[in-house]
């Protein structure tokens, strides 16, 4: 299957310049608030967002149609991104792997925010600032790093899961 580490190769190569690059490190709040709105968070994730549409159609032949069923579209495609990887050799590193985590991760968010309301900014997550967004309940994201583990530790982080959860909100008691 010399083929599948290939494809890791071609989609990195192919999402080199993706638009999210320019939030990569976000600003540190002066205040440490937990979530900081911030419209050019949104309109880089809504750019990058575009790219994994493409990059599905173009590299996995899928249509992702901004319906909440193509979470499982999604799912599909980092699946096959985590085979490609788990039989790479020398592994891709973070900084290679981040422009492909960073346009599947832009989808995932907004489908979400389009679908279900949220608000991309910054959002702090065990110390650390990152791009994220914020549900309706609350809930901060970082769809990038959940993207970025799936395609490195595999099905135990399936987005399609994640999602689903996001959705159905906190459990009621």
């Amino acid at each position: 299957m010399r083929s599948i580490p290939l494809l890791v190769g071609v989609l990195l190569t192919s999402l080199a310049g993706t638009v999210l690059d320019a939030v990569a490190a976000p600003p540190a709040a002066a205040a440490k608030a937990d979530f900081v709105a911030d419209a050019a968070v949104q309109s880089a994730a809504e750019a990058s967002a575009v790219d994994a549409v493409a990059m599905a159609k173009r590299q996995f032949n899928i249509v992702l149609d901004g319906s909440d069923n193509s979470i499982d579209d999604v799912e599909r495609a980092l699946a096959a991104v985590h085979s490609a990887y788990a039989l790479a050799s020398p592994k891709p590193d973070d900084a290679q792997l981040m422009p492909l985590a960073k346009a599947f991760g832009a989808y995932v968010g907004e489908l979400y925010r389009k679908n279900h309301g949220a608000t991309w900014g910054t959002v702090t997550l065990n110390g650390s600032d990152y791009p994220g967004f914020r549900t309706a309940t609350g809930v901060n994201v970082w769809p990038v790093g959940r993207v970025m583990n799936r395609i490195t530790d595999g099905p135990e982080n399936n987005v399609a899961d994640f999602y689903r959860k996001l959705v159905a909100g906190p459990a009621h008691d």
